[in-house]
């Protein structure tokens, strides 16, 4: 084989070579996945901040108000929100400030009106602070009262607020209202009031 000839097997060689390894350098790419997973649990609570609120003595001259407030605090993480219910236990048989101790056990019985001295009636108004974070609460109208129009307690649970968000801390004022009359029986009269809470 002549000296070119050699020279042009070699690089033809070369070139086959390069060729090859060029080819052969071309990899498959692999891949494979994590899926990374978590649970947050539902949270709801409800508070009441003050375990008693007291009229004193009823004046028949007047619409009272009990001291202090009651405020409520509700939280919860449900992505609908929550809502607070309100109940007062009153006679067991109608809502009311109930006198258990005094002949004919009489009750002032709870109503939606607006309140007059001199005329009996009792009932609750709501509202809310600035309190607290996340969804801002709705007052059932019912409730969302000022002056001497009040919402009447009942013996089941009634909607007093609620949320349609998570919220933190929100809070709920509730003032209690009362008047008598003049044949309003002398005596002690209470109404135990009951706070619950659920998602929506």
């Amino acid at each position: 084989m002549s000296i070119q000839s050699k020279k042009s097997f070699f690089a033809a060689s070369l070139v086959t070579l390069c060729a090859v390894i060029i080819i052969n350098s071309t990899a498959s790419v692999e891949a494979d996945t994590t899926t990374v997973s978590a649970t947050v649990a539902t949270t709801i609570s409800c508070q009441n901040n003050n375990a008693t609120s007291s009229f004193g003595t009823l004046n028949i001259a007047s619409v009272n108000t009990s001291s202090p407030n009651v405020t409520a605090t509700m939280s919860c993480n449900s992505a609908a929100g929550c809502s607070l219910f309100v109940n007062g236990a009153g006679n067991g048989v109608a809502a009311g400030l109930y006198a258990s101790g005094v002949s004919g056990t009489p009750i002032i019985l709870s109503t939606t009106t607006q309140l007059t001295a001199g005329t009996e009636g009792y009932g609750i108004q709501a509202a809310t602070s600035s309190s607290g974070t996340g969804a801002t609460l709705g007052i059932n109208s019912t409730y969302l009262k000022t002056g001497d129009f009040v919402g009447a307690l009942s013996l089941s649970s009634t909607n007093l607020a609620s949320s349609t968000a998570p919220i933190a801390n929100r809070e709920i004022v509730v003032t209690h209202k009362a008047a008598i009359s003049g044949l309003t029986k002398a005596g002690a009269y209470s109404d135990t009031i009951t706070y619950s809470c659920t998602g929506n």
